[in-house]
């Protein structure tokens, strides 16, 4: 079976980070619906297969996802000391490795190349040398010094004076002679000390703060980022901010989830406030409102078991399912409340009222839920990669009909039964709506 159409290679460039010691593979797999592997198996066989290159620090292997954009697990390490930073980046990389299901951790602060150290020494100083006078004549050695700029033919001319090497790497900087203020030349070793260290590519600064990011994919069928960000808030994380002075949050997906909730859950509680609103309104009551939506959270729970058989993760987009859910599973009851009312209307006793309402809205309740269900069914089998995105929703809704319409012949009244039982109770049998306070005069 064909997998790969095409791939390419990218040198000297990662994200934001530049140098020749960094490269991407590039692979642009065939169609999802043209094959039969998953993108995730291959991208797991790729991990099992990759080799061990000498002298390489990181190699990650990972796919473009659908859905918010972010890492599954993003933290942010933030402090003044950049090397204590990384120093904890590094730390906080070995302790997320250890849980189930993480793979591919990095950070945004990888080390860079090599870079030389030239440190004066105090008998550099007495000789009148100084950092700057030091480093200019290193530039002017390695880089050229302009001797003269003059204009030809309307353009600039610039000569540049090079130093001929006669050695390559650090070695040319042992064989390298400086000039005094007083005119010497003077060994460059005489007057410096010199190491090598990794320095960094890049970095970053949020609100004059060095960050650094730490992140990791999570593979969801062994953990989720929750359970990972609440074990690492648990144990690990706090210490290690305690021991190198940074402080942390956490960003990505986590962020911009706990931000979607924030406004699903003010959007919520408006939907449902108008919802009663309209149906008091309309039932001239203030009883009927509950009863019509006391089958959201059976539906709820329905969505909820579905999300589980399909083995499928509760998502922002299964909580806008919800909320669609809502909207539609109260219909059913509407049709059994006004039922019920217009029986009672009639003379008949609740109890009568609420069986014949579920016997004669039974036909009803039904085609109001499996049109809605069988519109959805394609989509929840569709193998597409668009599709995928789309699923939880599907899945909400499908499952979320399919039970309430099953409970709503019960509960609903049921419900209404038990309102009738409180009412006679404490002698207010007129309250539940215009239909039993007539019923109550006429008697």
């Amino acid at each position: 079976e064909k997998l790969v159409v095409s791939s390419f290679a990218k040198l000297g460039r990662l994200g934001y980070s530049q140098g020749n010691h960094l490269a991407q593979i590039d692979v642009q797999l065939t169609p999802t619906e043209t094959r039969s592997i998953h993108t995730n198996k291959i991208i797991k066989a790729w991990r099992e297969a990759l080799p061990k290159i000498p002298g390489a620090e990181r190699i990650a292997v990972g796919g473009r996802r659908s859905g918010p954009g972010g890492r599954d697990l993003d933290i942010r390490l933030t402090g003044r000391n950049i090397a204590s930073i990384k120093s904890a980046a590094l730390e906080l990389e070995e302790l997320m490795s250890n849980y189930p299901g993480v793979q591919d951790t990095a950070d945004d602060l990888p080390f860079g190349k090599q870079d030389v150290i030239v440190t004066l020494t105090a008998r550099g100083a007495a000789l009148g040398f100084t950092p700057q006078s030091i480093g200019e004549q290193l530039r002017n050695a390695f880089e050229g010094a302009i001797a003269r700029r003059f204009a030809r033919n309307a353009e600039e001319v610039t000569i540049r004076v090079l130093r001929k090497k006669d050695a390559n790497g650090i070695q040319s900087l042992r064989n390298l002679y400086l000039k005094s203020p007083s005119g010497a030349h003077v060994p460059l070793l005489e007057v410096v000390d010199i190491h090598e260290k990794s320095g960094f590519s890049i970095i970053n600064r949020r609100n004059g703060k060095n960050v650094i990011s730490v992140t990791a994919d999570i593979d969801l069928k062994v953990s989720s980022g929750l359970e990972v960000q609440k074990a690492l808030e648990r144990s690990g994380l706090p210490e290690i901010a305690r021991k190198y002075d940074v402080s942390y949050r956490f960003a990505g997906r986590s962020e911009d989830r706990a931000s979607a909730f924030a406004n699903l859950k003010l959007g919520g509680g408006i939907a449902l406030v108008l919802i009663f609103i309209i149906l008091a309104w309309v039932f001239a009551s203030y009883s009927r409102p509950f009863i019509v939506m006391i089958i959201i959270p059976f539906g709820i729970i329905g969505a909820i078991l579905g999300h589980l058989m399909m083995g499928f993760a509760l998502t922002i987009l299964s909580i806008i399912g919800v909320l669609g859910l809502a909207g539609i599973i109260v219909n059913d009851s509407i049709i059994l409340v006004s039922q019920v009312d217009e029986r009672l209307g009639r003379g008949e006793s609740m109890t009568e009222a609420a069986v014949g309402a579920a016997q004669d809205r039974l036909r009803a309740v039904l085609l109001t839920s499996l049109t809605t269900i069988g519109g959805l069914l394609p989509l929840m089998f569709e193998t597409s990669l668009q599709a995928q995105y789309l699923l939880p929703i599907a899945i909400t809704m499908v499952f979320g009909l399919a039970v309430s319409t099953v409970l709503v012949l019960i509960i609903v009244p049921a419900s209404l039964g038990v309102l009738d039982d409180l009412e006679r109770l404490f002698g207010r049998r007129g309250a539940g709506g215009g239909n039993q306070l007539q019923e109550h005069i006429s008697r």
